[in-house]
């Protein structure tokens, strides 16, 4: 009985190992080349067959005997093709290593869409800066960096994208910013802290112009920046980098108050490094900044981490923090239009002390059905201590179920979640009372192949929003103590590929803002006039269109792409900060609803690189317009009082306050061996119409007068690369131009610094 089982045990063996033998093949992994993790989804084509990459990144195809030509492409990376040879019996193993695309359509993003996609592909404009430009042009403050952006304006620390914004102090961002495609806007005031933007480790960043409120919310009305940090890499890096400038004289000596010229020394440091299953980041900053106005400063240390931990090829925890501290003086207008422009305006000088910190945790699951689910949050904690009775502080918890679904025989992805944002806010700007504003939304996108090249965007969210405060302040009855309101918005976009290297695209989509707890509740003094609190400010909301065309190019050493779009934005209840006289007869800002407006414009940008005479060079270049008005003009009463008459005209023009028509930006690189140089050049038309009784304070309306045009900035740098040293050089408003990119602040003067980057 042994000695037959034995024998039916040797005949199975044996069987499986003629059935094995005779089987043929290929199968493989597939993963990324810089951090060696596998790529869930990567598209396999050998022959005429066709597969994806499972949850391990793994494929596994039989085939007859014979020579197959092997394509695997991945959304941002260089497709990988090779030609394998098949033998009778044969399965083949690989290890697919994909690298980062160096073609500028292919650059995979995230934010349009909330997964994957190349640049070309948007249904909406999307610019995309590397990190490369960021290092070179010596970046302290991610607003520099911002500000080389086509239709990107920073304006006293506000984003403003395409003319949605103006200036408005103390109004919240119409521009939502986003750090790892989290919120990071301060939750009770809606306004970006740009120094928690961690530039010594940054990745890509992403804006997105346009109404992007369905996938991410109330204040994305006007467009998104997403600030996605640094990934460990298979091999460690550590890199650091030490930078000082110092500031000039102004043209006009007069103007010039310091007999020490005023300083800026910045210290960053970055190491990346996988142990094990662990990715592991972190980074460091430091910075002391003696300004150039009168008696201000800047001083913080921010420390970073982001640890990611792969339990598995199917599992991921995560947890990224950052803490800031520091402390900085300013004032809110300069003291007069000449000797005293770089003075401060008595009474608006303020000091104050910050603790902010974050921490972000998340978990990335793909089930066995290839499906994604993401949680993640952020735990936001922000102290300000302000000697002018100004303090607050606000803790927030925002949180989000992500589900994401390729359902690639009908064409169509997914992606689907639901979001709580929680804030508490105690402030000495609301009289010591706490506040709160709670946020709850549900939303949903699909992206659908109508036919070849044709994809369908379209998305709906459904948002909650409620503010919880006393129900009698100052002096006003809110029924119940409680504020609320419900919004469901939508957006659609098609994205066509008309030819190779020509993407048309068209959309629209809602936008949406519910006021800030500080637009609504804020009281406060800032030296002769005040800023009061409106409890009946309304939500904004609109829409916003565009038509465009992406055409990438390559002709010789020319390659790249232009792209041409048409926008079109419409606000309802549009939220301004408005200067006015209230019934006391004080002066001071306000926010206020001032109706409807109407915003329309085109935009031209050029991105790519080429060769003169063998030398390398980098281009970003781009061109804004907007005509920017409000609807019914003459008959908005409030509006047509508040505003002023543009410079160099007789008469009052339906001209949206604090907002230039006209904006063209390039910046040129390029590199010899290891020496490289770049130049960048900036144009910005006037500010035509402003808060008319600003105009009365530090001769604001005589210095617009005597500088009625806009501005014209220049600024170069030269670099050379040692290999473990780079040094440079750089030189910020070369002309040394007189800048006011708003109303009573002057910008910096002519200044010199000297960069140097460390690879250890």
């Amino acid at each position: 009985m042994c000695k037959k089982l034995l024998f039916l045990l040797l005949v199975g063996v044996s069987c499986n190992s003629i059935i094995f033998c005779q089987g043929s093949g290929i199968k493989g992994r597939v993963l990324d080349k810089n951090t060696m993790e596998t790529l869930i989804g990567a598209n396999v084509v050998i022959g005429d067959q066709v597969t994806v990459t499972g949850l391990d990144g793994d494929f596994d195809l039989p085939l007859k005997a014979g020579t197959y030509s092997l394509r695997v492409s991945y959304v941002g990376y260089s497709e990988y093709g090779v030609d394998v040879q098949i033998d009778e019996g044969q399965y083949m193993t690989l290890e697919i290593l994909m690298f980062f695309s160096s073609n500028i359509l292919n650059t995979a993003t995230v934010t349009s869409s909330k997964y994957q996609k190349s640049l070309a592909e948007s249904p909406v404009s999307l610019n995309v800066m590397q990190p490369q430009l960021i290092e070179n042009v010596n970046t302290v403050n991610i607003t520099t960096a911002l500000d080389k952006i086509p239709g990107v304006q920073i304006i006293d620390n506000q984003a403003n994208i395409r003319g949605g914004s103006g200036w408005s102090y103390g109004a919240g961002s119409r521009v939502l910013l986003l750090i790892d495609d989290i919120p990071a806007l301060q939750a009770d005031a809606g306004r970006p802290s740009w120094g928690d933007i961690p530039v010594e480790n940054i990745a890509q960043i992403e804006v997105v112009k346009g109404a992007s409120s369905t996938l991410f919310g109330s204040a994305a009305l006007n467009g998104i920046i997403n600030i996605r940090t640094g990934y460990a890499t298979s091999e460690p890096v550590t890199k650091a980098n030490v930078s000082y400038r110092s500031y000039m004289s102004p043209k006009d000596d007069v103007k010039k108050w310091w007999s020490e010229a005023p300083s800026r020394l910045n210290v960053g440091v970055v190491h990346k490094q996988k142990i094990g299953k662990l990715d592991m980041v972190a980074n460091g900053f430091y910075e002391n900044f003696d300004s150039y106005y009168e008696g201000a400063y800047d001083e913080k240390i921010r420390i970073s981490t982001n640890l990611k931990y792969r339990l598995n090829d199917h599992v991921h925890f995560g947890i990224n923090s950052m803490y800031n501290t520091g402390r900085a003086a300013d004032y809110f207008l300069w003291n007069n239009g000449s000797t005293g422009i770089y003075k401060g305006l008595d009474g608006t000088f303020s000091e104050r002390k910050n603790q902010r910190f974050y921490i972000d945790p998340q978990v990335t699951i793909y089930d066995k059905h290839q499906n994604k689910h993401k949680v993640f949050g952020r735990y936001y904690y922000i102290n300000n201590d302000n000697n002018a009775s100004q303090s607050n502080s606000s803790k927030s918890f925002y949180g989000e179920y992500q589900f994401s679904k390729d359902f690639r025989k009908h064409g169509l992805k997914l992606t689907t979640g639901a979001v709580a944002y929680l804030t508490t806010s105690d402030s000495e700007l609301f009289g010591d009372v706490v506040l709160k504003h709670n946020n709850y939304a549900s939303y949903f996108e699909i992206d659908k192949s109508l036919a070849d090249g044709l994809t369908l965007t379209a998305g709906m969210r459904l948002e909650y929003n409620e503010q919880l405060s006393p129900e009698v302040f100052k002096g006003d009855t809110i029924p119940g103590g409680k504020v609320n309101e419900s919004k469901l918005i939508s957006r659609f976009g098609l994205n066509y590929k008309l030819a190779e290297g020509t993407f048309l695209r068209a959309s629209w989509g809602q936008g949406y803002r519910f006021p800030t707890i500080v637009e609504r509740f804020i009281e406060t003094a800032v030296g002769s006039f005040f800023v009061f609190p409106n409890v009946e400010l309304q939500s904004e909301s609109g829409w916003s269109s565009e038509i465009g065309i992406k055409q990438g190019f390559k002709v010789n050493s020319w390659e790249g792409f232009l792209d041409l779009s048409f926008f079109w934005s419409q606000y309802n209840n549009m939220t301004e900060f408005t200067l006015q006289q209230d019934n006391t007869g004080r002066f001071g800002f306000q926010s206020q609803n001032v109706g409807e407006t109407d915003i329309k414009g085109f935009e031209i940008n050029w991105i790519g690189r080429s060769k003169l005479l063998g030398v390398p060079i980098n281009i970003l270049a781009g061109y804004t317009y907007i005509n920017p008005k409000y609807k019914d003009f003459e008959n908005n009463i409030p509006v047509y009082n508040s505003i002023s008459i543009p410079v160099g005209s007789e008469e009052k023009q339906n001209i949206l306050k604090y907002r230039n028509k006209h904006n063209f930006k390039i910046d040129l690189e390029s590199y010899f061996g290891n020496f490289s140089a770049g130049v960048a050049y900036n144009y910005t038309s006037a500010t035509e119409t402003i808060d008319q009784l600003l105009g009365n304070i530090g001769q604001i309306r005589l210095y617009r007068k005597a500088n009625p045009g806009g501005f014209n900035r220049m600024d170069a740098r030269m670099a050379y690369d040692f290999g473990l040293i780079k040094c440079s050089l750089l030189v910020e408003n070369v002309l040394n131009q007189e800048i006011t990119l708003r109303p009573g602040l002057l910008e910096a003067p002519r200044n010199i610094g000297m960069r140097l980057d460390f690879n250890i």
